[in-house]
């Protein structure tokens, strides 16, 4: 009897030190963005529920992507103050619109949109770019949304190799 209640003492004393050490446990978090009012488009709603937010998300995909309609996707759903964190390019709205319209309106350029993940604060596109003298890289996108309201960005890109050691790479 005497192993039985060391047994369960010492796993609840276990429980107890690991519910502690989590409870008390913080950490610190990178502010990503010093701006506290952003400047909506009147197209852009902040209170979605996620459906229509998925339909929002996935419409500024295809207008961005696959239109490569800039102009027409930045000044329906991008803040113009937006935060971007793509060290080529200012923040700001116009300075994206300014900064990838080139990328995207030349002819040979191509962004194979392979999902589009929605979340209530972040969206996350995966593409596969085909740009005209590049080999193919594999894209990701991350914008911070407030409803459909892009407020933030970051990507991610990779160049693909064919020679991977796995037997499902990128997509």
């Amino acid at each position: 009897m005497l192993s039985l209640t060391r047994f369960v003492l010492g796993f609840l004393s276990c429980l107890y030190t690991q519910v502690t050490a989590t409870a008390d446990h913080k950490v610190e978090a990178i502010n990503t963005s010093y701006i506290k009012d952003f400047h909506c488009p009147a197209t852009t709603h902040a209170h979605l529920i996620q459906d229509k937010l998925q339909a929002a998300m996935d419409r500024f995909a295809y207008h961005f992507y696959v239109e490569k309609d800039v102009d027409a996707a930045f000044n329906k759903y991008v803040a113009s103050n937006y935060v971007q964190h793509d060290p080529n390019i200012l923040d700001g709205r116009d300075a994206a619109i300014e900064s990838l319209s080139p990328l995207f309106g030349a002819k040979g350029n191509t962004f194979e949109i392979a999902r589009v993940m929605v979340g209530p604060e972040y969206t996350t596109i995966h593409i596969k770019a085909l740009t005209d003298g590049q080999p193919p890289f594999n894209v990701f996108d991350v914008y911070r949304t407030i409803g459909s309201c892009i407020v933030e960005h970051w990507d991610c890109m990779k160049e693909i190799v064919n020679n991977t050691a796995s037997t499902h790479p990128y997509f």
